[in-house]
């Protein structure tokens, strides 16, 4: 059964044909953490790194990247400027970028469980080759620059079916101990995708106190829209101050066998008021057509007196 062995110590230490496996991110940039000291270390392996990212150097090509694993062997250039054993180099993208554009959480861990089964089928191409490895020699990946708990990518690792050695300097280990107090919270990690937009909270604890109080807002306003919004069920009683209730009681006000209230009633004053415009336009047509009628006369009895 494969197994996750952990100490303290040097992870350069390792013997020769050990496998050195570090995260790393996709735009070819070892300059902090661990990484930098890789970069000091095998000047040589950094630049099939940084080529390995920037051929061809396009974003579509550097998210590609993401979840796989590049393997460099031992470089001659390494052997002869530094103290190196002869160590083969697994770069594991983790993260797409680095400092505060690293990746969420969540897609750090899926993209630690695709490099380290992509890691699996590259070794085994060099194994068909005659080529013999020694230990799976890693540190405690994605716990520094990238800010992944340990114990989270841990989980990842035992799944994965390869024997590891972990090794972390004694500072390391009370640093991480120290922080394992402080956040007592434990995000479950999950084999489905990462929804990297769904996650980009994940990287603004700063503002963690500010957004819960703003969510909680914004939650009360939305209760209070619904409750408003509510519809009411048949068998509801309705109140008078219900908006719903007003618009039913003017409907059935409106229809017939209503009886009309006295306020219903019209006042007389404009029923009189209607009657005598009715009929003041009666008085002006019969007045138009009489006027009519007499201006016809006169024309006819003109043209009885011309002939």
């Amino acid at each position: 059964m494969p197994r996750i062995t952990e100490s303290t110590g040097d992870i350069f230490a390792a013997p020769q044909n050990s496998v050195l496996i570090h995260a790393c991110n996709c735009r070819g940039v070892w300059g902090g953490g661990v990484a930098l000291e890789f970069k000091k270390r095998y000047p040589q392996a950094f630049e099939v790194y940084h080529q390995e990212c920037h051929t061809p150097s396009s974003e579509f090509h550097q998210k590609s990247l993401l979840g796989t694993a590049l393997l460099i062997p031992p470089q001659d250039d390494d052997l002869a400027t530094s103290a190196d054993e002869g160590h083969w180099i697994a770069c594991l993208f983790t993260s797409l970028d680095y400092g505060r554009k690293v990746s969420p959480e969540l897609v750090i861990l899926e993209s630690t469980k695709k490099a380290m089964a992509d890691l699996q089928k590259k070794m085994r191409f060099w194994k068909a080759k005659g080529q013999e490895f020694g230990d799976l020699w890693a540190v405690r990946i994605n716990s520094g620059k990238f800010g992944v708990p340990w114990d989270r990518t841990k989980r990842i690792l035992e799944q994965c079916g390869m024997d590891v050695k972990v090794v972390a300097p004694e500072g390391e280990v009370a640093e991480v101990k120290q922080v394992g107090k402080q956040d007592s919270k434990e995000t479950a990690y999950t084999d489905k995708p990462a929804d990297v937009a769904g996650q980009a909270n994940l990287l603004d604890s700063g503002n963690e106190g500010s957004m819960t109080e703003k969510t909680s807002k914004d939650t009360a306003k939305v209760s209070k829209k619904r409750k408003e919004r509510k519809e009411l069920s048949p068998g509801h009683e309705l109140q008078p101050s219900d908006k719903i209730f007003k618009k039913r009681k003017e409907r059935k006000e409106s229809s017939a066998g209503h009886e009309l209230q006295p306020s219903d009633k019209i006042p007389e004053e404009l029923v009189k008021s209607s009657k005598r415009r009715k009929e003041k336009k009666h008085d002006s047509g019969t007045t138009e057509s009489r006027s009519k009628e007499k201006a016809k006369g006169k024309m006819s009895k003109g043209s009885l007196e011309l002939r």
